[in-house]
């Protein structure tokens, strides 16, 4: 150790890096990752909390993005990896989630979150599929403006990826019109054959611009278990839209 080293301002810079790397910890996690007693943990967290350099949602520590944004990163250039409201949806519920956007007619992934469920899924951001093969691809359309789903009913493919694919236009308009009254939808073995999928829209200032999701083998994500995971996966979209309303402006 270095004579001009403060020991205590170490360790909490050391908890801001872990924070930075990890994005979202518990207590546990953190005195446990960096050896620190809880009390000491504790305290620190306390007076890191208290100077607005963290934010504590339920049981986990995340950054304060605000104290490291600058004015200038304050814009529509959503970064969706650094939310935070995705991770505990992944938490709560065990399943892999999702959050995907519009380019042009493709529906891309722009977050994947999977087990340990503490930093992005790199290997499947950036994917790309049709829009209406997927619950995400639906409720986006669903929400979306009539010129846009005429646009994607023009380009509904006739090749389905299962047995389950909405291929008839007329069909998919009805179903989008259900998604849009009940708020989520459905994705029942339609892209791959064992695997639900469940999601619901993201707004900014009232226009939906993403959908976020999760998706599990259909053993698991059995039909007894659908309502309560649709009840996470809307409050979880709820709280996506207020996260990126409060960062991000027009």
């Amino acid at each position: 150790m270095s004579q001009y080293e403060v020991s205590t301002l170490k360790k909490g810079l050391q908890i801001l890096d872990l924070l930075q790397t990890k994005r979202f910890l518990t207590l546990k996690e953190i005195s446990e990752t960096l050896q620190l007693n809880k009390t000491t943990a504790f305290r620190l967290l306390h007076t890191l909390e208290d100077m607005e350099y963290i934010n504590k949602f339920e049981n986990y520590f995340e950054l304060n993005t605000k104290k490291f944004h600058s004015v200038a990163d304050h814009d529509t250039s959503i970064d969706w990896t650094t939310l935070r409201s995705p991770y505990l949806l992944a938490r709560n519920t065990g399943e892999n989630v999702y959050i995907g956007t519009f380019d042009g007619s493709d529906l891309v992934m722009r977050q994947v979150i999977k087990p340990p469920f503490d930093e992005p899924f790199t290997e499947e951001i950036g994917d790309r599929s049709p829009q209406h093969y997927t619950a995400i691809g639906k409720v986006i359309l669903a929400f979306s403006d009539e010129d846009q789903q005429k646009e994607a009913l023009s380009l509904l493919s006739s090749t389905p990826a299962t047995d389950h694919t909405f291929v008839d236009p007329e069909l998919l308009l009805y179903h989008l019109d259900v998604i849009k009254k009940q708020g989520f939808a459905l994705d029942d073995e339609e892209r791959f054959i064992g695997l639900r999928c469940l999601a619901a829209p993201v707004f900014m200032d009232n226009k939906v611009i993403a959908a976020v999701a999760i998706d599990g083998p259909v053993e698991r994500m059995k039909r007894s278990m659908l309502r309560g995971l649709t009840n996470k996966v809307i409050t979880a979209s709820k709280d996506i839209t207020a996260e990126i309303n409060a960062n991000y402006q027009i």
